[in-house]
């Protein structure tokens, strides 16, 4: 196949690599895949992880990203994926430029991957692990019947969410999944090896949920960088600041290229000690406690009062805490009954979702689940069966 017009040569790509490294990053060996724009929505739809599982999800998935891509609400220029060597999509209609920006900016990714202790605990070949997942699931589907097996991995994703990512302890509080993969008295086998693929593949991703400002920003900040430093033509400059712009230029803190490339302009600012630190160490969490004053945020959000701006903060660091996931815990079982306890901090579970996740956790268990939560700032019981949600008065 022949090299399309935006592919960058290998000259190209060494130099960028040369430059990324004399600035201090240090990224692992990188494979760069050039892919057509239906195989790019897939591969995002699955995460990254093109052999994966297949689930009713993914398809779901991949039919709003296809057609938010179509019409032109983004644009995916690329996808990394954490590995060693790390693997790197990049769209084959992107213009030589684009793919200059997108090579800067997944080497700061991977050198994000490779220096940052939050992802120190995932293996390096946990793409490859992954993946031979699919087909041991395939002959569950076989063999058990594909409404069984279809219906063990829908719930148990829906579990996904309450792992402790950092501690594979089942007796960790926050370890719900795993808890009910080791206590469940009546789960299959082959319904407890589902559950412990789902938590692997859980536990793969959250590092990236816990630091997707601080890693967006990285990336967008080193692009940033390195494209400053590279001989550019003047056209090629017009062309980049267009793309640069549009990564960074929508207003709100929603948007986390621009905030994250704002802390981290401010984390350097204040001393490349202080920064390279942070890089190695913080979360999301972490970066905005440290690095968001009033001052920026007036500056992302011209207008703010300083007590509007210590206001938002403390929004922001609520959003981020936990990866904006609310904190569920076991508080053990009562018989049948297993008890969770919803540590609430300000926020209510979403009361349109939370029927259907807690009669997921009764069919995973195998019994009644009890939530004590709160709405409104009042007291709230429920008890759950696998097909049934009712209030236990208090």
């Amino acid at each position: 196949m022949g090299r399309p017009d935006g592919a960058l040569p290998r000259d190209t790509l060494a130099r960028i690599f040369d430059m990324a490294q004399e600035a201090g990053l240090k990224p692992c060996p990188i494979v760069f895949e050039e892919v057509p724009a239906r195989l790019m929505e897939a591969i995002t739809a699955y995460g990254g992880l093109l052999n994966r599982y297949q689930h009713w999800t993914f398809g779901k998935a991949y039919q709003r990203i296809r057609l938010a891509h179509e019409f032109r609400l983004t644009r995916l220029y690329e996808l990394v994926v954490n590995a060693n060597p790390a693997i790197a999509y990049l769209l084959d209609s992107n213009s030589a430029v684009e793919n200059l920006v997108v090579t800067a900016h997944v080497i700061a990714h991977v050198d994000f991957f490779q220096q940052h202790y939050r992802f120190r605990e995932v293996p390096a070949n946990m793409p490859d692990r992954l993946t031979r997942i699919a087909p041991a699931i395939e002959r569950a589907r076989v063999r058990l019947g594909a409404a069984a097996v279809e219906k063990w991995l829908e719930d148990a994703m829906v579990a996904a969410e309450l792992v402790d990512p950092y501690n594979d302890d089942w007796e960790a509080p926050a370890n719900v999944l795993a808890y009910i993969h080791h206590e469940a008295r009546d789960l299959s086998d082959d319904a407890r090896r589902l559950i412990e693929w789902v938590a692997q593949e859980a536990r793969y991703f959250r590092p990236q949920l816990d630091t997707k400002v601080a890693n967006e920003g990285w990336a967008t900040y080193w692009h940033q960088q390195l494209m400053r430093r590279y001989p550019l033509t003047p056209g090629q400059v017009l062309e980049y600041a267009r793309l640069h712009a549009a990564v960074v230029g929508s207003r709100g803190l929603d948007n986390p290229y621009r905030l994250g490339t704002a802390i981290w302009t401010r984390a350097f600012a204040d001393g490349d000690t202080d920064a390279w630190q942070a890089h190695r160490y913080l979360s999301d969490v972490g970066m905005v406690d440290r690095f968001v004053t009033p001052e920026l945020l007036a500056e992302l959000e011209p207008g703010l009062g300083r007590d509007e701006a210590l206001s938002l903060k403390s929004r922001l660091l609520q959003k981020l805490d936990n990866a904006g996931l609310p904190r569920i815990e076991v508080e053990g079982s009562e018989g049948r009954v297993l008890v969770l306890n919803h540590r609430h901090d300000g926020r209510d579970l979403d009361q349109r979702q939370l029927p259907g996740a807690l009669m997921a956790l009764s069919r995973l268990w195998g019994g009644p689940v009890r939530i004590i939560t709160a709405v409104q700032g009042k007291a709230r019981r429920l008890l759950a069966q696998p097909d049934t949600v009712i209030e236990e008065a208090g």
